[in-house]
């Protein structure tokens, strides 16, 4: 469905972020991309999402290709067209509108009547949006925020939807309720590229799974694979009790240590 192949992204020029990243996402999967600060992982979704050229970035080598077509030239309103819709790290919902005009905001590919039918839906589906319809999504809680950026991204029927730190500042109620909602929007059909760093939440959700440090891809198998590996559960599971500062540091203490042996 969506293929990223030796993909390389300089910002303002200069400073290369992405070092030849390839990935794939099958149609009905969940593929989670996990990664320290800094890594590269909302660079890979600005990419796929024709949001680089506002912060001075651009595709220097490798492609992005959806169902086949280079999106490498499109817009950002071409590619949501498409299929494909984004929750942005933060939420990055309207403060000062109404939760139901953040979600009539979301539907502008659709119909006024799909827009409609589409609110009226997620009132059902999320009882409490449907209760604060009226008021400012500012004044709502972090997983309330967390939901209406969900449905608004939704709105626009999306084939795939990219998920940006869903669980970052939520407290672990309210991330399992999120894992949830991520698991049931994918047994509705869509396909889901998660961006995590609680890579426990991540391996729990998805199919299969990428690690992406410095700009590059340094490891990659399915969720059952790398929640077996000692290097992620080092590093990334907080299993092996001994803090690195980085996956390469991980796979590195691993091998002094078997040499030790």
């Amino acid at each position: 469905m969506l293929e990223i192949a030796n993909l390389e992204v300089v910002y303002h020029s200069v400073v290369l972020v992405l070092k030849g990243v390839s990935l794939k996402v099958p149609e009905g999967s969940i593929v989670a991309l996990l990664g320290p600060n800094g890594a590269g992982k909302t660079t890979t979704l600005r990419a796929l999402t024709g949001l680089l050229d506002i912060h001075d970035g651009d595709i220097t080598k490798g492609s992005v290709r959806w169902q086949g077509e280079d999106l490498g030239e499109l817009g950002a309103a071409a590619i949501v067209r498409r299929g494909i819709a984004q929750v942005m790290e933060g939420r990055r919902i309207f403060p000062d509108l109404s939760v139901e005009e953040n979600l009539i905001a979301g539907g502008w590919t659709r119909s006024k009547a799909e827009i409609g039918a589409a609110i009226e839906g997620f009132y059902d589906r999320f009882p409490v949006l449907g209760e604060r319809r009226r008021r400012q999504a500012g004044y709502l809680s972090g997983g309330e925020q967390q939901m209406l950026a969900i449905a608004r991204a939704l709105i626009s029927k999306p084939r795939l939807l990219l998920l940006d730190e869903p669980s970052l500042g939520l407290a672990p109620k309210v991330v399992a309720e999120v894992g949830a909602m991520i698991k049931a929007i994918n047994a509705e059909g869509v396909s889901i590229l998660l961006v995590e760093q609680n890579a426990a939440l991540a391996l729990e959700l998805a199919d299969h799974g990428y690690v992406l440090e410095s700009g590059r891809i340094v490891i990659e198998g399915s969720a059952t694979e790398l929640r077996a590996d000692r290097d992620v559960q080092e590093f990334y599971l907080g299993l092996g009790g001994h803090a690195e500062r980085s996956f390469r540091d991980a796979k590195l203490y691993r091998r002094r240590r078997r040499w030790l042996s």
